[in-house]
């Protein structure tokens, strides 16, 4: 399965023994829905792709014991040779806000048809500890996670919190549930915060600095020098992400904020 943003986030600068409870406490995470105009932003030799557009919308909770995540993202890719194709990819999760413990379902299509499904749920044994991942879909197994696994959203918040000191770097295990290869290897480069510019979409959201982040993924144990594929955005501290960019082997997807609205708290 070809991950998609996971935001997905979708990975720790310091405090590896830090309590769950206080990972709950060091977040305040906006609870929004956004929607992202998606495009290519560049095509390399041998992808044969001439185009891409479609939409990404996101929505992320504050449900009292944890935080759910959900997205759609929808894009239509057109080739060089001629023909096109369109995908939908829908994705949902959960994680309690200790980061210990976490469940998602994710749902590809192509051309309207469900091409695959995959479902479970997680644990890791403590902070910093490993754990296991227990698929349901598209059949019964269980993975081993390494030593150090952040989950989607503590990842959030672990980039946040070094962005916050004055961090650079961010190398963790990172697991979404995004395919069932397992944990993958994510190494961050923060860059310094920078104060938002006049943009056509004006929230109280993004009235914040927000710090450019680019982040890359490797397979668990490559030796490959190149990764996966990379991910670049802009983060404010509540969240919320602007100027997203997936950078694949041979071409890339932009996806430029075009509406966003706070939703309410839940009531705990």
């Amino acid at each position: 399965m070809k991950r998609s943003i996971g935001v997905a986030s979708a990975c720790l600068a310091a405090g590896l023994a830090m309590a769950g409870a206080e990972v709950a406490a060091a977040a305040d995470l906006a609870s929004h829905r956004a929607t992202y105009r998606m495009g290519l932003s560049a095509s390399r030799s041998g992808s044969g792709m001439a185009n891409a557009s479609g939409a990404w919308t996101y929505q992320f909770i504050d449900a009292c014991d944890g935080w759910i995540t959900e997205f759609q993202l929808v894009i239509t890719y057109a080739y060089s040779e001629g023909g096109q194709v369109a995908t939908t990819t829908d994705f949902l999760g959960w994680e309690s806000k200790d980061g210990l413990h976490y469940r998602f379902r994710v749902r590809q299509s192509r051309e309207g048809q469900v091409t695959e499904e995959v479902e479970g749920a997680a644990r890791l044994n403590g902070p910093g500890q490993g754990g296991t991942a227990r698929y349901t879909r598209p059949e019964a197994r269980t993975i081993k996670l390494p030593k150090g696994t952040l989950f989607p959203t503590a990842h959030t918040i672990r980039l946040i919190e070094t962005a916050n000191k004055g961090g650079r770097i961010l190398s963790r295990p990172l697991f979404d549930g995004q395919g069932e290869e397992g944990a993958l290897e994510t190494s961050a480069q923060i860059g310094r915060a920078v104060t938002p510019q006049t943009a056509a979409v004006t929230s109280p959201l993004l009235n914040s600095p927000a710090w450019p982040m680019r982040m890359a993924f490797f397979p668990m144990g490559s030796t490959d020098p190149l990764p996966e594929f990379e991910m670049s955005l802009n983060y404010h501290a509540n969240g919320v992400a602007e100027d997203i960019e997936q950078i694949f082997k041979t071409f890339s997807l932009k996806g430029r904020l075009e509406s966003i609205e706070i939703l309410p708290r839940t009531k705990c």
